[in-house]
């Protein structure tokens, strides 16, 4: 009986030795700004006041242009090795927040606008994009000897979106507050209002991805889209869109005893500033296209070097047909700039340490990653790409981390 037993079970046992699966669950967050430090965040969350030295310091490091992204990411994956190809399946979940504003807009919203009269404030080109969505990704793969290749395709659930794109927005006021200007370009989406639960299904979308390893002799290039996508929103969204001239000068009173809402009908204010309609509409997720090149050192301890940059790509509306002009305006409205990197491998029998360099992104700055693996068959990858936030402490525009524990069956 215990020999059956030794039989049946040795299938199993060599199926564990060859370790043709794994799994692996993996976590990060990531905020980068070119301008909004956290104790500015800290301030307005947390301290529950802002005086005017806050506000006139935050107005000063503000740029023409100022991004804020952040991202908190968690995923599920699982892998099957068989022969030399492999089939993954990956469970996303994402959280976006990509915010785009000028300085002239941040003085509107601290100050108003009576501390700028007979001054022109321009907040054009100004957008908020929020996303939540969860992602459901199919990958195959197939590894040659000099070149590896893999495709996905992913089912998305959209459950929240908002987004606000000023176009061109201009706002005069005149001596004493005595008239308004305003002129302004706005286009808002937002899902369904009603249905605010956290896992909502208001929307579904489908991705792609694409990678592409070829060995050139000492060098390996990699080429890889990933996340090229959309989500369609439900009909009960509602869409704000509007292209006007607004003047406002006032409502002169003759009684103030007298004073009844038709006064304030009678300007208008509420027709010229609100459009609405609820109906479907597409949205896109943030698509990255990497390229980059590696090889090995003659080094002991610098087992690799590799180079490269990535681009985002991720357009306002679904405006405009697929062509030149759609991907340089995705590049564009992405809030993206080119990102380069360098990065290596210095390996010990214990463990690994992986550091970066890396210029460009969201921030526009210059960063260190560092990160550390340990273990084989089960493995653990703790990282960040901003080491330096560390000894800014409140006075960085960066913080990201991620941990990855991955296990082999």
């Amino acid at each position: 009986m215990k020999k059956i037993g030794i039989i049946l079970l040795l299938p199993l046992s060599l199926l564990s030795q060859n370790f043709n699966n794994s799994a692996g669950i993996t976590s990060s967050f990531n905020y980068e700004s070119n301008s909004l430090q956290l104790k500015n965040i800290n301030q307005i969350l947390f301290e529950g006041f802002i005086n005017d030295s806050m506000k006139n310091k935050w107005i000063e490091n503000t740029y023409n242009s100022n991004t804020i992204y952040t991202e908190i990411k968690n995923s599920v994956k699982f892998t099957h090795n068989f022969s030399n190809k492999h089939f993954d399946f990956e469970v996303i979940d994402m959280n976006i927040i990509n915010l785009n504003y000028t300085k002239d807009l941040i003085k509107i919203l601290l100050n108003g606008n009576f501390n700028y009269q007979n001054e022109s404030l321009n907040f054009s080109n100004s957008s908020l994009r929020a996303d939540r969505y969860q992602q459901f990704k199919l990958t195959y793969g197939k590894k040659k000897e000099k070149s590896s290749f893999s495709t996905s395709i992913s089912y998305i659930k959209g459950n929240h979106h908002i987004s606000c794109n000023i176009s061109s927005g201009n706002l005069y006021t005149g001596s004493y507050g005595q008239y308004v200007d305003l002129e302004y370009d706005l286009n808002t989406f937002i899902t369904d209002t009603s249905n605010f639960d956290y896992f909502a299904h208001n929307g579904n979308g489908l991705a792609f991805d694409i990678y592409s390893r070829i060995n050139l002799k000492k060098y390996e290039l990699e080429i890889s889209l990933k996340d090229l996508g959309f989500i369609m929103w439900n009909s009960n969204s509602v869409i704000l869109a509007n292209d006007s001239n607004f003047n406002f000068q006032g409502i002169e009173i003759e009684n103030i005893y007298d004073f009844n809402d038709s006064i304030i009908n009678e300007s208008n204010l509420i027709d010229n500033i609100k459009k609405s309609n609820n109906s479907s509409f597409k949205s896109y997720i943030p698509a990255t296209f990497k390229i980059s090149i590696s090889g090995k050192t003659e080094k002991s301890y610098l087992n690799s070097f590799n180079l490269g940059m990535i681009l985002k790509w991720q357009p306002y509306m679904d405006n405009t047909k697929l062509s030149f002009h759609k991907i340089q305006q995705g590049l564009e409205e992405s809030n993206y700039k080119p990102l380069f990197f360098a990065n290596t491998v210095i390996d010990n029998i214990a463990y690994k340490v992986l550091p970066s360099i890396s210029y460009g992104g969201y921030s526009e700055n210059t960063n260190l990653g560092l990160s550390f693996s340990t273990g084989k068959r089960i493995s653990l990858l703790l990282g960040t790409h901003h080491i330096e936030s560390i000894f800014k402490h409140h006075n960085t525009t960066e913080l990201s981390f991620y941990v990855n524990l991955n296990c082999k069956f």
